[in-house]
């Protein structure tokens, strides 16, 4: 195919149409007239501002040369490459020369030649030649002026601006009105390999129509992909950002394009050019066929770089054990290719992302064919290190974790040590019903027999040790049948069918039926006394009257079950007042917990043993002087339960006023010198009782509460009080009501008494009947 050229400069023979002098001076006869002044437009050159008017032949040299590929109207194309040649004879830029060939619509540079690889090729004329008509051209001879050697060189030169550049190029073919790309250099030669790196990352087809110039001083007019531009270029980057015309990437330190949301595909690519081998970039066309925007063109590209060492972060190796995986799956993985991409990926290099973890144990099965390996000892290593992370971070997902689980398997890791904490996760899945994890977690159970092996000890070690009904209800709903062998607790549950025990049930019966089916050996274990406690409870309060009928059946060492004797101590503190049981119960769980060796807390020791004292002072055993060891085991108890102040209170009392048996003497001057103004003035209302009313009408019972309300006169005024009120108020009118018999008997049994009390008592009485007799004389008035 023989090339159709244009020569374009400025003569002296004729000015041009415009007057400059500028002309086409050369073109093949079968050009078309009418894309003569498109081109013209096309091939102007402007040099840059500093450049000398008048250079020498050296300074030519170093001139930018404009070498461009332009899309024509008609659908052709047309590949320029403009120089400065001279001072020129008119206008203020100097004279320049351009020679551009015409490559048609749907055809390319003979050999199958790139556009960028027409770089300075020695085809290239820099005059007129010779009668105005171009010596026939059947291609362009390449230059290599960009060699292997240099375009390394250079892509390391720029790696910062590498894969933001690849990002933009990625972008020229998506939609027809793409962001146009900017490259500011200070030497054309160094855009013409910006170009070859387009040109090389894109498919061939894509690479043979990206149009682009090495220079132009007017970047605002040029409409080509890539644009090549000198620093003092008429451009402005505020005005250029806000049209959103362009992708800048200045190389001179001049403001760029802030960078794009991150391209996994580009970033490979970089990683491809930094290692030095483009020709996977073509290895990757031809063997997908797709644009490089294609999802799976990333993970091809990855894949490749994989396959010949090249060191990728974790999204590139993500991207390239995906790939691998749907290869595997299809069967096109060959065993070369899968040895060396998974010795990369097993060799790592940065952190490894949750998503490059999952995608890797979806190779477990790959992995496992060579996982005695010494290739996959750096991923033995790395997977090590991330079980550990994810059994100390909480949140880490469980799907993750299981995934991780899958991949130390077939990578013969050992996970022993993770175990536990995976366990007690599941665990905590299976028993929450609203975790969205569940079916996860038991297709991983019912997958490995490890796992499930695992989870039941570690439901049976929750049933001990927290709350076992949940695990009632999941054994018979979702493990039926489970191997509940050497689980005590479990055998517990599931003999629980899923069911608590029914309201009104007699409970104690039930929990030695229950005890029995975890086994013969385990009977008298604390904690299988603890589980089935819990499972027949549950929430709900033992009550005093269980508590009794247990605590003679539980085998010794019962008080060692967890929550157990609190259980216990709570069935007799929170009893009642007219609990019959509790005092009892009270007494011998001191008993039995003290007789273990297991001390209750002090305030609940006191409490018991007030209690215990209760009863016993409402049975008449209170020994004497017992008052004042419940005022001081009040004070140790406080606060104390409500139904044993009150039933302690009222025994208290009931036993200061009591006849039969009598109170110890010294008993009420100690609650006296004590103060417990509590005491005081629950005797004062027992006093005020009808049951004391009754007893006041026998002369000895007056006798005894007369020298009692006598007792520690001054002690306080609280007392005095007291005291006062029972004298006039309580004994008084009983003893108004008294015949002159009771009157001398109760004189008779103070004389017993001894000392002053029966003249005490007659003085109290004679004022008495003073006071009344004054009172009726007040009746009458006096005469007026």
């Amino acid at each position: 195919m023989i090339l159709q050229q244009l020569h374009y400069t400025s003569t002296a023979v004729a000015p041009g149409p415009n007057g400059s002098g500028f002309r086409f001076t050369a073109a093949s006869p079968e050009l078309p007239i009418t894309l003569l002044g498109e081109a013209e437009q096309l091939i102007a050159y402007e040099p840059p501002s500093d450049a000398p008017g008048c250079p020498s032949a050296e300074e030519l040299a170093v001139f930018p040369v404009a070498f461009s590929h332009n899309r024509l109207s008609d659908g052709s194309r047309l590949l320029c490459r403009t120089v400065r040649t001279g001072p020129g004879r008119v206008g203020r830029h100097g004279n320049f020369h351009a020679h551009a060939v015409r490559l048609p619509e749907g055809g390319g540079l003979p050999g199958g030649l790139l556009p960028i690889e027409a770089w300075e090729s020695p085809s290239w004329a820099d005059r007129t030649p010779n009668g105005g008509i171009p010596q026939p051209l059947d291609g362009l001879v390449p230059a290599r002026r960009i060699d292997k050697a240099g375009l390394f060189a250079f892509v390391h030169a720029r790696a910062e601006r590498l894969e933001s550049f690849l990002t933009d190029v990625r972008t020229l073919f998506r939609t027809p009105d793409a962001q146009q790309i900017l490259v500011i250099e200070r030497d054309s030669a160094h855009i013409a390999h910006w170009v070859a790196i387009a040109s090389a990352v894109l498919p061939r087809d894509l690479a043979d129509r990206l149009t682009f110039t090495t220079y132009t001083r007017r970047p605002m007019l040029a409409r080509h992909q890539i644009v090549g531009a000198f620093p003092d270029a008429d451009f402005d980057y505020v005005s250029a950002a806000a049209q959103h015309r362009y992708r800048v990437h200045d190389c001179t330190g001049g403001p760029c394009s802030p960078a794009r949301e991150r391209d996994l595909w580009a970033a490979v690519a970089a990683r491809v050019w930094l290692a030095g081998r483009p020709a996977l970039f073509a290895e990757a066309a031809r063997r997908t066929g797709v644009a490089p925007e294609t999802a799976d063109e990333a993970g091809r590209l990855a894949a490749l770089a994989a396959r010949e060492g090249i060191a990728l972060d974790s999204n590139g190796r993500t991207a390239a054990a995906r790939w691998a995986r749907d290869q595997a799956q299809r069967g096109d993985l060959g065993p070369e290719l899968r040895s060396r991409l998974l010795t990369t990926l097993a060799a790592g290099g940065t952190d490894r992302t949750p998503e490059e973890w999952t995608v890797l144990a979806s190779l477990a099965e790959e992995f496992s064919r060579s996982a005695s390996r010494t290739a996959a000892a750096p991923l033995r290593r790395d997977l090590r290190a991330e079980l550990a992370r994810a059994a100390e971070a909480p949140d880490t997902p469980l799907v993750r974790f299981l995934t991780l689980l899958r991949l130390a398997k077939a990578l013969r890791v050992d996970h022993t040590p993770v175990l536990p904490v995976l366990t007690a996760r599941l665990t905590a899945v299976l028993l929450d019903d609203t975790a969205p994890d569940r079916k996860v977690v038991r297709a991983a159970i019912d997958a490995h027999h490890e796992l499930r092996t695992a989870v039941l000890d570690g439901l049976d070690h929750t049933a001990a040790t927290g709350d076992p009904r949940p695990i009632t209800r999941l054994l018979a709903a979702e493990l039926p049948g489970a191997d509940l062998t050497g689980r005590p607790h479990l055998r517990m549950a599931a003999a629980m069918d899923g069911r608590p025990a029914p309201d009104g049930y007699d409970r104690p019966p039930l929990l030695h039926t229950l005890v029995k089916t975890a086994g013969p050996d385990q009977q008298q274990t604390p904690s299988v006394l603890r589980t089935a406690f819990r499972l027949i409870w549950g929430d709900a309060p033992l009550t005093a009257a269980e508590a009794d009928a247990l605590l003679d059946a539980l085998p010794d060492g019962w008080y060692h079950a967890d929550g157990l004797p609190e259980a216990f101590v709570r069935a007799a503190l929170d009893s009642a007042r007219e609990d019959q049981v509790a005092p009892r119960l009270a007494k011998n769980l001191l008993t039995c917990l003290i007789a273990g060796g297991l001390e209750p807390p002090p305030r609940q020791r006191a409490a018991l043993t007030l209690l215990e004292q209760a009863g016993d002072l409402a049975t008449g055993e209170a020994r004497p002087g017992c008052v004042a060891r419940i005022v001081a085991l009040r004070r140790q108890a406080a606060p104390l339960e409500a139904g044993v102040d009150e039933r302690l209170t009222d025994a208290v009392a009931r036993h200061l006023l009591s006849m039969d048996p009598p109170p110890d003497p010294g008993e009420l001057p100690d609650l006296v010198h004590t103060g417990d103004e509590h005491l005081l003035r629950a005797y004062a209302e027992e006093a005020h009782g009808e049951a004391v009313a009754e007893l006041l009408r026998t002369p000895t019972y007056a006798a005894v509460c007369f020298v009692a309300w006598h007792t520690a006169t001054g002690e306080s005024e609280l007392w005095d009080g007291i005291r006062a009120d029972l004298l006039s108020t309580v004994l008084r009118p009983e003893v108004r009501r008294m015949s002159a018999e009771d009157l001398e008997e109760i004189r008779h049994c103070l004389r017993q008494i001894g000392g002053q009390w029966a003249e005490m008592f007659h003085e109290w009485d004679r004022f008495g009947v003073l006071g009344r007799l004054s009172g009726r004389w007040r009746g009458f008035g006096r005469p007026g």
